[in-house]
């Protein structure tokens, strides 16, 4: 209901969103001069039940077939990179270290043959962090990494599905810190079933007594495609209700300043001039993989779900892509204020750099109601959201991954060639 109804009024648009079959509807020659990468890496060696995102279990033959497929869709685009400047590559999954090796050769190739000046991000598994591990990564020019700990708590970390104790996520982190990454960046859920504050509040203090340059803090979202809500309801397992998750993000943010950690965006904190981990919130990316999505001008696409389908695709020589969404010029405005206010700041003259216009003229309402309502205060050419804003805008963005992720991601799990999709 939240999403439509913002759909409505804020993009001005009565029919959902359309995403048609790729067919060669997109346009690679409106990839700004300066553009992200992302790879998406989708094996796991256990799937934990309250994850939506796409992965399947590890395979070492299907990882090298895999790997053959990424070399091959990145010498289709080669040349429409072709001079553009890499500013950022960053490497999720699934467990991306269960293809170290392999990656060190998908990474040898964009330096080679591509225009990359930038950082190089990757996610870890606890329980994978040893010394032989980190002197790959650091060889490999990587130099952030996000550590998937979740939380301390054993108990809490066995209802997740982890295979790791907290004693063991903190010799993880130890191990990371004493390798002198420019960014650590720790992952931590809250409002687990059954959770209490003073399990966050150890969770959070553990944390940033390691003196981490970032802190990635999220509520556990119940997704109706992953196996937890069913076990939930069965349980009567108690989570926290929205007044009182309010609270504690409340909490959570008078804790970080007193840790001398601001905010970065509505689910992150960081140190002053520490730099960010930060992957698909960019304004421009090209994703690479099963299931990575690419954003530039118009254009939304994303490839398919399905692993052997993305592999024979590239097999012959043709492009994975599945689903395209072209954007209008409003479209794009909207998507891009989205993820402005995931990072709590709208920069009004970026605004106009990029699209030409005011931002007051354009919407004139949003800019208006946000001050007047106290969700957000201008500070120069800046709207910053305030603690209420930010709020707001977390339920928006618990609702957006609800409506996109379940609902699309399970329609493109389901079938690996979707010809439409209505969002």
């Amino acid at each position: 209901m939240l999403t439509t109804l913002l759909r409505k009024t804020v993009a001005k648009k009565k029919e959902p969103f359309l995403f048609k079959a790729y067919d060669n509807n997109v346009d690679f020659a409106a990839i700004p001069a300066e553009i992200g990468l992302y790879i998406h890496i989708p094996f796991c060696r256990t799937l934990c039940p309250y994850c939506p995102y796409n992965k399947t279990l590890y395979d070492k033959n299907r990882a090298l077939a895999y790997q053959k497929a990424l070399l091959a869709e990145l010498a289709i685009m080669q040349k429409h990179l072709q001079g553009k400047r890499i500013t950022s590559i960053y490497i999720g999954g699934g467990t991306p270290t269960l293809m170290l090796t392999e990656l060190q050769q998908v990474l040898a190739w964009i330096r080679a043959n591509l225009v990359f000046h930038g950082d190089v991000g990757i996610e870890v598994y606890p329980q994978d962090i040893d010394k032989d591990l980190i002197a790959q990564i650091k060889d490999m020019g990587i130099n952030l990494v996000s550590i998937g700990v979740q939380t301390f708590n054993d108990q809490h970390l066995h209802f997740l599905g982890r295979r790791y104790s907290g004693n063991e996520a903190r010799r993880s982190i130890e191990l990371i810190k004493a390798a002198d990454f420019d960014c650590v960046d720790i992952d931590i859920m809250f409002n687990l079933p059954n959770q209490t504050w003073e399990d966050i509040e150890h969770d959070i203090c553990t944390c940033y007594s390691y003196a981490i340059e970032q802190l990635s803090i999220y509520p556990l979202i119940l997704f109706p495609l992953t196996a937890l809500p069913r076990r939930v309801k069965q349980e009567k397992l108690r989570t926290f209700n929205s007044l009182q998750e309010y609270g504690l993000l409340r909490r959570i943010e008078g804790l970080s300043a007193q840790m001398q950690y601001g905010k970065t965006s509505i689910w992150t904190y960081g140190k002053s001039n520490s730099k960010r981990y930060t992957s698909v919130t960019r304004e421009s990316f090209v994703g690479f993989g099963v299931s990575a999505t690419s954003h530039f001008d118009k254009y939304f696409y994303l490839n398919t779900f399905n692993v052997e389908a993305y592999i024979t695709r590239l097999a012959t020589g043709r492009l994975p892509i599945n689903l395209v969404n072209v954007m209008t010029p409003r479209e794009k405005m909207i998507f891009w204020l989205f993820w402005r206010c995931y990072d709590t700041v709208i920069d009004t003259r970026r605004f106009k750099e990029l699209f030409g216009v005011d931002f007051s003229e354009e919407f004139p309402f949003i800019d208006r109601f946000l001050q007047s309502s106290g969700l957000a205060r201008r500070e120069g050419h800046r709207l910053k959201l305030t603690q209420t804003g930010s709020y707001l805008y977390h339920l928006v963005e618990k609702q957006y991954s609800l409506t996109y992720l379940n609902k699309m991601w399970s329609a493109c799990m389901e079938n690996q060639w979707l010809e439409k999709f209505a969002l």
